[in-house]
């Protein structure tokens, strides 16, 4: 038989374990068909295996590709990533307005001070 690829193999022998368990109900294993099916298990264990690797492989390959492919993060331009002191205050209005707002409260609480 030719080279086989771990998925063709691994079909291959569930359908011969498949058919396998059908003759152990209906007739039942000699002990060189139970030796034959358990090793047939471990090969398709070790082919899972095999298999689950690859796949962690391509999957992680893929996301490095998809990490290489993405467009770059561009900066903010200076002139817009600090604005002066002055400004941030007069764009702050509601700053002065919450201030009046707590000192009044706090006047009608404790009319004392």
């Amino acid at each position: 038989m030719a080279e086989e690829t771990p998925q063709v193999e691994v079909t291959r022998l569930r359908k011969v374990q498949t058919l396998a368990r059908q003759h152990e109900v209906y007739g039942g294993f000699s002990s060189s068909e139970r030796i034959e099916y358990d090793d047939r298990a471990k090969r398709i264990k070790e082919l899972d295996a095999q298999l689950e690797a690859i796949a962690v492989a391509d999957n992680a390959a893929s996301e490095q590709r998809r990490e290489w492919n993405k467009s770059s993060e561009t900066d903010t331009p200076q002139g817009e990533g600090r604005q002066p002191y002055r400004s941030r205050e007069e764009d702050s209005t509601t700053g002065f307005v919450d201030s009046l707002k707590t000192e009044t409260f706090k006047q009608r609480r404790n009319p004392k001070n």
